[in-house]
């Protein structure tokens, strides 16, 4: 595949994302995906196609209008990478906004591994209950 078609791919993954489309979604995922994200949250390190699925389908029943908005891409054999931003509204009431950079491995038409870089620290705090400030 060439560079313009593997970027449409990730596109196209995040449009079905955003859409709700997951079963669509999944189909443009490897069987043996790697899908690892930094830091030390509850679903970071490697993930499995699986769990992946699984756990955008919570990322949607926890947030209300869950969406990705792209932003830059830059693609070099068969990499593609995209800085992009999050938003939702938690059902706690937080509004959650988070950026990111992802690198993906697009073998045979699929993604193969991805890399997820994001604020860990905004991702911990939106499942935090509010606390009551002192004044």
């Amino acid at each position: 595949m060439n560079l313009e078609e593997n970027k449409q791919i990730v596109r196209n993954y995040f449009q079905r994302m955003n859409e709700k489309r997951f079963s669509q979604a999944v189909e443009l995922l490897s069987d043996d995906l790697v899908w690892w994200i930094i830091g030390r949250t509850k679903v970071s390190g490697k993930n499995d196609k699986r769990t992946v699925q699984l756990g955008f389908k919570l990322l949607h029943r926890t947030f209300s209008d869950f969406h990705f908005i792209l932003h830059d891409f830059t693609a070099e054999e068969n990499r593609v990478s995209l800085t992009a931003e999050s938003k939702g509204r938690h059902s706690n009431g937080k509004l959650y906004n988070n950026h990111y950079h992802f690198l993906f491995t697009i073998e045979n038409g699929k993604i193969q591994s991805a890399k997820e870089y994001l604020d860990t620290e905004h991702a911990i705090w939106i499942e935090q209950p509010e606390t009551e400030s002192i004044t």
